[in-house]
Parts: structure tokens; sequence; C-alpha cells
């Protein structure tokens, strides 16, 4: 979510409308449920996706008319996966879906709304999404609205602060947008928490490619070195922070590391790799795996317990790094350490 946010805010800001469709509703088994987003540009390009299949050609279409409608145009789609519909298109789902596609106009106020949309994902800060809906025969933007966690929320039309804020929470705990109806207005409130962090300590060879996978599959990553000539924005582009070390011996110091977070051990050497796992282990990062073979495993864990590193503290870690799949190449690698980071973060929010 947060790639795709951040290039409707480039696109917003080089002049360019986009039709943004995102699922609102949805019951039964449906290929994406709710909160799955996708931007159509007017060159019939998209990106993102709320499913694939006959539905996505559908909403594609409905949004091509779109465009040559107002600028605030905003139209509700239902979808029935039980029904032919799904039959034509060879689905077995047999769910509902429900699509709001609204026009963004790349003028000052919606730029600035996905300005500040984006750089609270960026940061890494919990943002909800508001807007308001004016129910009738040509339903349009009413108002837009983002504000991040712990924020004092004003009256949007109809809907007082509290009602606002209480949507929010509503659509926090379930994951899921939550629409109300209320005097002829309809609000749409969207809550959306950061994706969790990968520290990836070292700028090597290695690191390059878990970086941009990670990026790739909506993982917030941070670039740890204290090679400054490695650690550049030359060699990531992609992240979302790069930070130079002065010492290895205070690789963590002054880093936000929750249970949320994640942390990748591929520095240059066995030293290196020893002093930060030791950092690692006094955090409550959700995550910690460490590059390298059983025996350099080995031999950093038992120089950590002659330290006083307790065997439970050791369990925490997981050597070698990745999935099992036969890597050899720093691509292939890259391959098997995000793998490993998706089903952790799957298993997670089970």
């Amino acid at each position: 979510m947060k790639n795709l946010i951040h290039n409707i805010r480039v696109q917003l800001e080089s002049g360019n409308d986009i039709i943004l469709a995102s699922i609102v509703k949805s019951s039964g088994s449906t290929p994406r449920s709710s909160g799955s987003k996708m931007a159509i540009y007017r060159d019939e390009r998209i990106d993102g996706t709320i499913g694939g299949g006959l539905v996505e050609a559908l909403v594609q279409r409905a949004a091509a008319e779109l465009f040559d409608k107002d600028d605030h145009a905003i139209v509700f789609k239902e979808f029935d996966l039980s029904n032919e519909l799904a039959a034509n298109a060879d689905m077995i789902c047999g769910g509902h879906v429900t699509v709001m596609l609204e026009h963004l106009a790349a003028n000052k106020s919606t730029t600035e709304i996905y300005k500040a949309f984006d750089d609270s994902l960026q940061s890494g800060q919990k943002v909800t999404l508001v807007t308001t809906i004016d129910n009738g025969e040509h339903s349009k933007t009413a108002d837009r609205l983002v504000f991040a966690h712990n924020c004092n929320i004003p009256t949007l039309h109809s809907f007082t602060g509290d009602e606002i804020l209480e949507l929010s929470e509503e659509s926090r705990k379930t994951g899921k947008p939550v629409i109300l109806d209320k005097d002829n207005q309809r609000i749409v409130v969207e809550s959306f928490v950061p994706q969790p962090t990968v520290f990836i300590f070292g700028a090597g060879h290695v690191s390059r490619p878990t970086a941009a996978l990670a990026t790739s599959v909506n993982f917030r990553t941070v670039i740890l070195d204290d090679r400054k000539d490695f650690a550049s924005t030359e060699r990531f582009p992609l992240a979302d922070e790069i930070i130079v070390l002065s010492d290895f011996d205070i690789a963590l110091e002054g880093l936000n590391i929750t249970e949320d977070s994640y942390i990748i051990i591929v520095t240059r050497g066995h030293l290196h790799d020893k002093t930060v796992l030791a950092q690692a282990l006094k955090t409550d990062a959700h995550y910690i795996g460490m590059i390298g073979s059983s025996k350099k495993r080995n031999a950093i864990y038992e120089a950590l317990l002659d330290e006083g590193t307790s065997q439970q503290d050791i369990n925490r870690c997981t050597c070698p790094i990745g999935l099992t799949i036969g890597a050899q190449t720093p691509e292939e690698i890259a391959v098997s350490i995000v793998g490993e980071l998706i089903q952790k973060r799957a298993d997670k929010l089970v």
C-alpha cells in the first residue's frame, strides 16, 4: 500500500488525474479483501490490484468513463461473484464486493492530501484517510481529510470529530474501511497501520537485492553500514532510510525497534555480525536473522554465551537466515530471506 500511495502522489504532483478503485466492502470468498486498491491512469495503465479477472476489467472500463465526468465524481459498483458473473469468468469465489471509484483530480487540495498521506506512511506513522461524499443522482466527493494517530479531528459536514474518530478506531481494529450514511451524506473511513520496518545491517552484495525485494512487498527498509560509499542512495534508491554508522558497537543506538520490527544481519564480517547480534537480542524485534554457515553461527553463539548472553535469547536468532530453497547467488539469497520475512509477517497476523 505504501508504494501505491507514493506512486499516486507522484502522478498527482506531475499533473496527472487518477481514478482510484478501492474495495470498501467484501463478503464471502473474494479474490481480494476490503481495503485493496488499484490506481487507473488515462493511458489505461494500472498500479496495484483489486483481484484481477473480470471484476477488475469491468472496473477499468468504468474508470475510463469516470475520467470524462466531474473532477470530484465518485461511484460505487457492486459485484456478485456467486452468480453468472463468476460463472462466465470461470471464478469459484462466491462472494460479494463493493468497489468505490473516485476521480482524483490533480488539483492543489487533492495533491496536498496525498502528499500528507504519503509522508505519514513513509515515516512509519499510523494514519487515517477520510472521504465524505454527497449522495444523490450524481455523487461527488465533498471533502477529504488525512490525520495521524492521536490528533484532534474537526467536524466534516454532517459528521462530528468524535464520530470520525470512532469510525477510525473501528477501521483500525478490523483492518477494513468503514462506511456510514447520514443526512444524505456518506463517509468512508480507512485507517492504515504502517508497514513493519526491516533494519538491514550491512550494505553489501546480498543487501541490495534484499532491500529492493523487501520494499516491493511493502516492508519499510532501513539500511545501516559504516561505509559511506556502500550505504548510499545510489546503491539503495528504494530504501526508506539510509544510516551511515560511526561504529557497529553502537549500531542500534537511537533506533525505534519495536515488536513490529525485523532485523537482518548481513555485515561484511563475523566480528561485526556478532557485535550487531548481541545488541539485537536486547530488543523486542519480532524477527532477528543472521546470514552465515552453521560453523560461523556456532562460533558466534559460543562467544555470546561466554559473554553472558542467555541461550533463551540466542534462540531468538534465525541462522542461517532465509527459507531453504537452495539459494546460491545474492539475488536468490534475497528471495529466501524476504520469503521468510513474508512468512513471519503472516504468522504474526494470525
